[in-house]
């Protein structure tokens, strides 16, 4: 059930004068309910229709493109869930309710990437629920607010890229107009774009099932992670109390996977093939990583960082990877494999671990997978075949690294692996 609102309170819903209101549904932007009220959706409506204008665009242009049938506002609001009423309480009544965690409001604000509201704006309930319950659990654990903040970026960073990205494939992909108001276009047998307005307006239905999505996924990803860290506490806490044997320590490990001549593939094909050939990648990653247990840590273009628990893993997925890049008509991928201690912070990896395998990669040739030694001796025997590369001096690192060519264990012997250029060794 929609909440109904007069015009007035559409207006002080959506933060507008209620003449300016007035005049957007005289010129059509949009209309009143039957018994002459407002769908309180209408308020982003309103808000859209007003940014239109601090733009600089005038009533009378917006009226022409309205009246002729070019532009359409209408359908804005079924893209959003009916906004919940707003709390009786000021910004500023929250701020001294919750006393002196409230300093840390505006970082948290920022850093999920919201302007701060004023001292006297009436927060919508659930945002103030949201905000209070946000602060009361951090601030449990963290009085300096530096977690609090971090939360806030790891949740406005993720789903704002997530936004964007969805409603950059529509864009690409169903080619609106703002005369379909969102909505796929089709071609009529004389090349004339078809617009399809109306209730099944695939950007309103694809609005409702990112709103059912979101919280589906991130229960299915919280139960898997969960589970991943219980089942670690329990084997730890079982191991110390020798009702288990202990596991033995093994370092985690990182590797970067970068296509080689990617530059040159952007200048000859184009920005769409390179852009086409990253997203390919990307999804060769993401499958080589799940039957090792790792996980694509972020996308660099050309390139991904990958996380793994241990250096046998990292192998494996990567060797993988680089083969499933050679069978997928891309360019050859390059990689450098690294284990050791690793910092994680917010999602992302650090260390020195971290910029070796970065340095590794770039100094692999095509189809080459370059390890340190220190993953070769940590390794089982018979789990791959290496072939020493020497001590290689690498940008940004103090002293030479002992470096190794790694290949399937099962692959027949073969010299290097087409280097365009000679290995760097210490002397």
């Amino acid at each position: 059930m929609h909440r109904l609102l007069t015009l007035d309170e559409l207006a002080q819903e959506s933060d507008a004068p209620p003449a300016l209101v007035a005049e957007m549904v005289a010129i059509g932007a949009f209309a009143c309910e039957p018994d002459g009220r407002y769908d309180a959706r209408h308020a982003a409506t309103v808000r859209t229709v007003r940014a239109i204008l601090d733009a600089g665009v005038g009533m009378d242009d917006l009226a022409w493109a309205i009246s002729g049938g070019r532009a359409a506002f209408e359908a804005i609001a079924r893209h959003y869930a009916t906004p919940a009423a707003r709390s009786p309480r000021t910004y500023a009544d929250l701020r001294i309710e919750l006393a002196e965690a409230a300093d840390h409001l505006p970082a948290m604000y920022a850093a999920l990437g919201l302007p701060e509201p004023e001292p006297d704006d009436h927060l919508r309930e659930d945002e103030e629920a949201i905000v209070r319950e946000l602060i009361r659990a951090w601030h449990a654990v963290d009085h300096s607010g530096e977690a609090l903040t971090r939360a806030a970026r790891i949740a406005g960073d993720s789903l704002r890229r997530a936004t964007e990205a969805w409603l950059d494939l529509w864009d690409a992909t169903a080619r609106p107009t703002v005369a379909t108001q969102g909505s796929p276009t089709e071609r009529a047998p004389d090349g004339r774009l078809l617009p399809r307005p109306g209730s099944e307006d695939g950007s309103v239905l694809m609005a409702e099932l990112t709103r059912r999505l979101v919280p589906w996924l991130h229960e299915r990803m919280l139960e898997e992670s969960l589970n991943r860290r219980i089942i670690a506490g329990v084997e730890r806490l079982l191991a110390r109390a020798n009702r288990l044997p202990m596991r033995t320590a093994r370092p985690p490990a990182v590797a970067f996977v970068d296509l080689s001549g990617f530059t040159s593939l952007t200048i000859a094909a184009g920005d769409e093939a390179a852009a086409v050939a990253a997203a390919r990648l990307q999804e060769l990653a993401e499958r080589a990583c799940r039957a090792q247990g790792g996980r694509v840590v972020k996308l660099l273009g050309d390139g991904v960082l990958l996380r793994f628990v241990d250096a046998a893993s990292a192998l494996s997925a990567t060797l993988e990877l680089v083969e499933a890049v050679s069978r997928a008509d891309l360019p050859a991928a390059h990689a450098g494999i690294a284990a050791g201690r690793v910092i994680v912070r917010d999602g992302d990896v650090f260390g020195r671990t971290v910029n070796l395998a970065a340095r590794m990669a770039q100094e692999a040739g095509p189809g080459e997978v370059l390890v340190e030694e220190g993953v070769v001796v940590a390794l089982p025997r018979g789990t791959a075949r290496f072939e020493p590369v020497g001590r290689v001096e690498l940008r940004g690192l103090p002293d030479p690294v002992a470096i190794w060519r790694a290949a399937p264990a099962t692959a027949p012997r073969a010299g290097p692996s087409g280097r365009d250029r000679p290995v760097r060794r210490s002397t």
